[in-house]
């Protein structure tokens, strides 16, 4: 996502469409947006790479007010400042609230602004997310499960600080949940109709030799014409042992082939789609 439209304005948007591709320019995100907001869209796109950036959006457009109401009531004017300095030099320019500075600042402040609201529980909650967007922010896969441990962990920890998108968090984990469980159970029964099929045709297979095999030996043909038929026979034989043969060999099928992404039409040949992702 670029980096001028990673803001808490456009979390809402990202949550809901998924975080749009690299290239994408303010106008289109604009865009974007509007079509976002017609009734019937889609929540998020629930492929690992989509769910992890979704839900560090909704978690700076839930804690940012959090955060910065602390900073504003006990440092009033100087609230910035203060926030610069936990950032240690990052946060130059136009101040704006991001996953690595609100996680940033909620950290180094603790103990002198939110260790009366917060407990041990949300603080590890914090160290566990500052972990996870490193890793993300560094193009570092996220397997499955530290995919839903993230989304998790930052519902808990909106639900530790009240926030009002709470909702949106606990809709992205339940369909991050139930797209991995579909994706597995699809997996299974596709694996066990490839194994089914060929030891249905397997079974033919063999069953065509052993009728024509049992033809033979009653037949007997003799003479110039007996050749020609125990040749062609021969032939049959031999091909439905190479079908035979073929079936044993076959490679399962590609659980994961081309296919079309559900959110920008585009033919992909992953998992996960590289032009959204």
């Amino acid at each position: 996502m670029p980096t001028a439209l990673r803001s808490p304005e456009n979390a809402r948007i990202v949550a809901k469409v998924g975080p749009p591709p690299a290239s994408l320019t303010e106008s289109d995100f604009q865009a974007l947006a509007a079509e976002a907001e017609r009734p019937g869209v889609a929540a998020v796109p629930v492929g690992s790479e989509g769910a992890v950036s979704a839900a560090l959006a909704l978690l700076v457009e839930g804690l940012a007010p959090f955060v910065e109401g602390r900073l504003v009531r006990v440092h009033r004017d100087r609230w910035k400042s203060i926030a610069r300095l936990s950032m240690k030099g990052r946060g130059r320019g136009d101040f704006r609230w991001d996953a690595y500075s609100v996680l940033t600042v909620l950290w180094d402040q603790w103990n002198s602004l939110f260790r009366n609201d917060l407990g041990h529980a949300e603080r590890s909650l914090v160290a566990e997310l500052k972990s996870f967007r490193n890793q993300w922010a560094h193009q570092k896969s996220l397997d499955f499960d530290d995919t839903y441990r993230l989304v998790d962990s930052v519902r808990r920890l909106l639900r530790a600080v009240g926030a009002p998108n709470l909702a949106a968090v606990e809709r992205l984990r339940e369909e991050l949940l139930e797209s991995h469980v579909a994706e597995a159970v699809n997996s299974q029964l596709t694996m066990k109709a490839f194994s089914r099929n060929r030891v249905r045709n397997i079974g033919l297979y063999a069953m065509c030799c052993v009728v024509i095999g049992i033809q033979m030996a009653a037949a007997r043909p003799d003479g110039p014409v007996g050749v020609v038929v125990t040749g062609m026979v021969s032939v049959v034989l031999l091909t439905f042992c190479y079908l035979i043969y073929q079936q044993y060999r076959a490679d399962p099928p590609l659980l994961y082939g081309p296919h079309e992404c559900p959110r920008c039409r585009k033919i992909v040949y992953r998992k996960t789609c590289p032009y959204c992702g």
